[in-house]
């Protein structure tokens, strides 16, 4: 028996040692947290190089700014398979060169979170880093553990994940909930193990079937405040109008995985960083402050879900050769990020409004919002920023591919559905291009306008050629002039204001007061301390939600303010006031359209055409 304990134990030993030859087994320990540094060891495949580069990626897909996540690498190690340390050294921020590797059996290092870099400098996008909160939370973008060795980053990966028994992990990728304290998660490559973040948290998650598709939510919220079943009813009419959309989704299954912290005046998140979104091919990271009012958190889910969702048509079945191969050490970029993100976008607020999930009026605003925005950038070529995104001349426009990004796909889809009197517009391009290609077939970058163009009109060209790979002014009179919208870039007109004033907050009694009160209606004087809007006592996790709308006001309906001056409360209701003002970037319809303008309208919009 004892002979045959040893031979067990050699065979299990020569098994471990093949398998190592074959992918990544990596161990990560969630349990035994020190310093909020998680410890990760991997079991390297075998290689055959004397010399080989261990690589962090310094650029991921979807978020494209340099990220550089071998900064929060420490105590970088490697051993052969007795236990011996090779000789290492780390070159630059991402790559750790090992020596002797033909011997190398493992690395060992240690891990920081990225949410808890404390300047803002390179500060990264929350969805985009990692999280390390002992027996709460981790939020784990694998990029941000661990890398590969150079040239073999497509074989496949193990993890096993010691955690805290009461903590669940939600995820797109394959895992076993193996045992209380420990899952398993699997990946064939690391491009797909890169694509499907983690979250450990207590379980509160929620799912429902939409049409062939499983849609399943996770959520962690720092107060409690935002539950996964309350999540699940605001989007389920989002995945049911994407399936309309469609015409049936393509994927079988997609995970929402968000976090929801508090929200105050003194978080970090107010100074560094951001709200937002992740997107991924079967899932998508959320970031979002919690919301006591339902409505607004509503509204805030369904914006940043729809254009997350939507990524599941692009890039997941419509990408380039830069996607599909993604070069983690040395990125090589796209220049259809008008494609990825701006179409994208588009769609988020084109099928909401399709679907009655928003109306009408807020559409034209939206879009009125965009013009605004981008208006601040220089016309350069969409598809030269793209291709140089990560530079410094370029970075800055960024955000302006959920902005200008936008609207080319509005004006796109206006000019398609003109030239084929209503049957082919920019969804039906959409879907005719993710049946070419799909999720396992790139098309090469400098192709894709070709195309389109072929697929389409021979005018389609000259679209391109102004205004995507072009850099004239984008020709919004003219185009929406098409559909029966009237434009002007200023007009007078008239608003609703409650004037201005200033708060200041007292952190110590944590309460908010009037600092300056400059011109505001509300006849406030400096020292009077906010107490209520509408019956909602402020806080430090609503005022921004409850305080907004006063400095930035919508319409005309009155607001009650309860506030404390010399020791005495006040309750007062006020209207805002109508004023006369310049407006910018106008757009409303225009009473004398044309039936056929009207006509193509609702061929591009389909306003009210629910299914």
């Amino acid at each position: 028996m004892k002979r045959f304990a040893l031979l067990s134990t050699l065979l299990s030993s020569l098994s471990v040692a093949a398998l190592a030859q074959q992918d990544y087994n990596i161990l990560l320990d969630l349990k035994n947290i020190k310093n909020d540094q998680v410890k990760v060891v991997v079991h390297t495949p075998a290689v055959k190089e004397d010399k080989i580069t261990y690589i962090i990626p310094s650029v991921i897909p979807g978020s494209y700014s340099q990220k550089d996540y071998g900064r929060f690498i420490s105590k970088f190690k490697a051993y052969d398979n007795r236990g011996k340390r090779l000789k290492t050294k780390q070159e630059g921020v991402n790559q750790f060169t090992i020596t002797k590797a033909d011997k190398l059996a493992r690395l060992e290092y240690l891990v920081d979170d990225t949410w808890d870099v404390e300047k803002d400098d390179n500060y990264i996008f929350q969805p985009g880093g990692t999280n390390i909160e002992a027996n709460q939370n981790f939020m784990i973008n694998h990029f941000g553990f661990y890398g590969y060795l150079d040239g073999y980053k497509m074989l496949p990966y193990t993890i096993a994940v010691q955690k805290p028994a009461h903590l669940y992990g939600a995820t797109a990728l394959a895992i076993e909930h193996k045992a209380p304290e420990q899952d398993i998660v699997r990946a064939p490559d690391y491009v797909r193990l890169a694509d499907g973040p983690l979250m450990y948290s207590r379980p509160d998650t929620a799912s429902f079937r939409s049409g062939n598709t499983r849609v399943s939510i996770a959520v962690h919220s720092e107060t409690g405040t935002v539950k996964a079943k309350q999540v699940q009813e605001m989007i389920t009419p989002l995945a049911t109008a994407l399936t309309n959309f469609f015409g049936g989704m393509p994927v079988d299954n997609y995970h929402f995985i968000m976090y929801f912290p508090k929200y105050t005046p003194e978080s970090k998140v107010a100074k560094y960083g951001g709200f937002g979104a992740l997107e991924h091919s079967y899932s998508s990271m959320y970031f979002l402050p919690e919301q006591q009012n339902e409505e607004n958190l509503r509204s805030m889910v369904l914006d940043v879900a729809a254009h997350e969702f939507l990524h599941i048509l692009t890039p997941l079945n419509v990408h380039s050769e830069e996607i599909e191969y993604f070069d983690f050490k040395d990125p090589k970029l796209s220049q259809h990020l008008w494609l990825y993100e701006g179409v994208t976008e588009y769609f988020s607020n084109l099928v909401q409004l399709q679907e009655g999930l928003k109306d009408y009026p807020t559409f034209q605003q939206e879009m009125m919002g965009k013009i605004e925005s981008s208006s601040k950038y220089e016309n350069v070529s969409f598809t030269e920023m793209s291709r140089h995104i990560i530079e410094p001349k370029y970075q800055e426009m960024y955000p302006n591919v959920y902005e200008k990004g936008a609207l080319i796909g509005l004006l796109l889809d206006i000019r398609l559905q003109e030239l084929s009197k209503g049957k082919m517009g920019l969804r039906e391009l959409m879907l005719q291009l993710s049946k070419k290609y799909g999720p396992n077939k790139p098309f090469k970058d400098d192709e894709l306008i070709d195309v389109i163009v072929a697929a389409t009109y021979p005018e389609i060209r000259q679209f391109f050629d102004q205004y995507v790979t072009g850099s004239n002014p984008m020709p919004y009179q003219e185009y929406f002039q098409k559909i029966g919208w009237g434009y002007a870039d200023k007009k007078m007109g008239s608003a609703y204001t409650f004037g201005q004033f200033r708060m200041g907050f007292e952190k110590t009694r944590k309460f908010f007061w009037i600092a300056e009160p400059l011109d505001n209606q509300f006849g406030f004087v400096m020292y009077d301390v906010l107490r209520s809007i509408n019956g909602q006592a402020l806080t430090e996790a609503n005022i921004y939600e409850l305080a907004g709308p006063l400095l930035e006001v919508k319409n005309n309906k009155p607001v009650e303010i309860e506030y404390i001056r010399e020791n005495k409360l006040y309750k007062k209701t006020f209207t805002p006031a109508r004023i006369e003002k310049e407006l910018q970037f106008v757009i409303e319809d225009n009473p004398a359209a044309t039936p056929e303008q009207l006509r193509l309208r609702q061929q591009v919009l389909k306003v009210g055409e629910r299914h």
